[in-house]
């Protein structure tokens, strides 16, 4: 089944649906998804929080299961010819070639998007959560990135991730601190039985989360109520950000270095971001 559905998308390929799908699948991309929370997360505060928990739990499991599992991905086990794009914001071509189970982008746009809803609670919102959703995994296999199954258990993953920290907001807030920490320290132990750099990036960046999050309380600095001050907030919050990202590039090759530059990154533009915006009465 996973064949004949692979099959019956790529005999769909045409220019035209290469951009409908390319769209879909940019916004499938964990690094976009990724900046999109981050800068919900300095203008809405505690349904961005929400938001936050829920992609960086999810993109630290993401990244164990492919790199425990290790499939191929269909083009490399000739099963379709891929789609080749190379964009900035979107390739195919420089893909890692045995991660392919889950799909990262099913399991990022999921979690995202579900997580949303459940902050919004309208029913509107949901239906477009199942269709976006829907569309993304789509996309993944009309490229030949992916296999159905590949995109189903990262959808479901997703889901998963967003009601449980769902729930956690809503009926163990106080909790929500020891259980994000929990998952970062099982994710780093679990870092040197599978050096993938896919998996390293991730728990990186859960494990910043989850040391630069209870941080952040203690500075107790809720959203100003002014739109202008909200959106003032984005182009501090990526100085902040890139200010600590540049010099990573000088960072040694290396596992444990570039666990570091993640984990730097994104502790800056969690901890280091809102403390210029107390500073700066932001």
């Amino acid at each position: 089944m996973d064949i004949a559905i692979l099959q019956f998308f790529a005999r769909l390929r045409c220019p035209a649906l290469n951009w409908v799908f390319g769209f879909f699948s940019v916004f499938g991309e964990a690094a976009v998804i990724a900046v999109l929370i981050v800068l919900l997360y300095w203008t809405l505060g505690k349904a961005g929080e929400q938001l936050l928990f829920t992609a960086l739990s999810s993109a630290a499991f993401n990244g164990l299961l492919k790199a425990a599992v290790l499939r191929p991905r269909p083009y490399v086990a000739g099963v379709v010819d891929r789609v080749e794009i190379d964009l900035p914001f979107l390739s195919t071509v420089d893909l890692t070639p045995n991660v392919s189970f889950p799909s990262g982008h099913a399991q990022a746009t999921a979690a995202g998007i579900f997580s949303g809803a459940s902050v919004v609670k309208k029913w509107w919102v949901w239906l477009l959560a199942v269709l976006f959703t829907l569309l993304v995994c789509c996309s993944r296999l009309y490229f030949g990135v992916h296999y159905p199954t590949d995109v189903l258990a990262g959808a479901v993953f997703g889901l998963v991730f967003a009601v449980f920290w769902a729930f956690v907001f809503r009926f163990a807030y106080g909790a929500r601190y020891f259980l994000l920490m929990g998952m970062a320290v099982a994710v780093l132990v679990a870092v040197p039985f599978f050096p993938v750099k896919d998996f390293i990036q991730t728990a990186g960046l859960l494990s910043g989360g989850a040391f630069a999050l209870p941080l952040v309380r203690f500075l107790k600095v809720a959203p100003p109520k002014r739109l202008l001050k909200r959106l003032l907030r984005i182009p501090v919050g990526l100085i902040a950000a890139g200010v600590v990202f540049l010099p990573t590039y000088f960072f040694p090759e290396g596992a444990g270095f570039y666990l570091l530059q993640w984990f730097l990154v994104t502790f800056a533009a969690l901890f280091l971001a809102q403390l210029l915006f107390k500073i700066l009465k932001i």
